[in-house]
């Protein structure tokens, strides 16, 4: 039997996305000419794929059984893709990242910009994004990698490097704190804090240790940007809570100072380059994850030249 690729896209982005009105607005179509596609493969497979109910759609085993097909078609077209391009010897091509606030500016400076020497045809997007949304555009295949720090478990998604290090209370240096080589959340709390957002993966660690709920009540400051924490202390206002690599710079400066937590879930905390388990991956990708895993600061190997200010 012959399927058509584009309705098979197109109810693969529903069954993806749980309904036709989002898949829409991820392909940038109306809606309408989503449902005409996926009446017609249900008329050419003679078979009922989903049903409208006032929950939301409900897939149909057939449904079910399509879907996988359709991944499965995608994934080979992927993999000749692969092998076509590494027969000619091509290290080209886009490669999508996504990635947390926190990595970008060790991403930028340790592997951006040594990519950019030594791989002239790769080029890349970069895309920040919170942990929920990564994840789910990793498994979607929006994003080629991701840089997650501490993401949640998932069988569907493939370790291509990780490193730990502990959560640090980030401090101005002429704060009393900042003379100690590490202390607990508690020893924090008397200092006025900048906090972020709950969707931020570092507030859903601490959450986990402020057990009375504190720091998020007491927080002189709640933001949805690192970087407005982060200039917060650089201001002398007060202190906030990130992993070193993300400040390198103005720790190497001595414009702040990095004080380990020792609290349970704090001292240790994984990050993560993520895939999505059996995406077929380009000799670009490759290329990509070797320079991240190798050259970044979040997984160990940072590399500080001298002309880096």
């Amino acid at each position: 039997m012959r399927i058509d690729d584009k309705p098979l896209r197109y109810f693969l982005a529903v069954y993806e996305a749980g309904s036709i009105r989002t898949a829409a607005e991820h392909l940038r179509i109306a809606p309408s000419a989503i449902s005409r596609q996926i009446a017609a493969l249900e008329d050419h497979l003679q078979t009922l794929l989903m049903e409208r109910t006032k929950r939301g759609i409900v897939f149909t085993g057939s449904g079910h059984m399509v879907a996988a097909h359709a991944r499965r078609r995608i994934e080979l077209d992927e993999s000749f893709g692969v092998e076509l391009a590494a027969a000619s010897g091509a290290v080209a091509g886009t490669v999508r990242i996504a990635t947390g606030e926190g990595f970008v500016v060790d991403l930028v400076n340790h592997a951006v910009k040594p990519l950019r020497t030594e791989f002239p045809d790769i080029r890349l997007t970069i895309a920040v994004a919170g942990t929920e949304k990564m994840t789910a555009g990793i498994l979607h295949d929006d994003y080629d990698i991701g840089l997650v720090f501490n993401p949640p478990r998932n069988p569907d998604l493939e370790l291509l490097a990780e490193d730990h290090a502990p959560l640090c209370a980030l401090v101005p240096p002429h704060f009393d704190l900042a003379r100690k080589s590490s202390c607990c959340l508690a020893d924090t709390l008397p200092y006025p804090g900048a906090i972020l957002n709950p969707h931020f993966g570092v507030s859903k660690l601490l959450a986990k240790v402020d057990h009375g709920n504190r720091l998020c009540r007491d927080a002189f400051l709640t933001a949805d940007s690192i970087n407005v924490a982060v200039h917060f202390v650089l201001s002398g206002c007060g202190i906030t809570y990130l992993p070193a690599f993300a400040v390198s710079r103005q720790l190497r400066r001595g414009e702040v100072v990095a004080v380990p937590l020792t609290d349970p879930f704090l001292a240790d905390v994984p990050s993560h380059l993520l895939v999505r388990k059996g995406r077929p991956k380009t000799a670009a990708v490759r290329a990509v994850t070797a320079m991240i895993r190798d050259r970044m600061e979040a997984f160990g190997s940072a590399q500080y030249p001298d002309t880096l200010s």
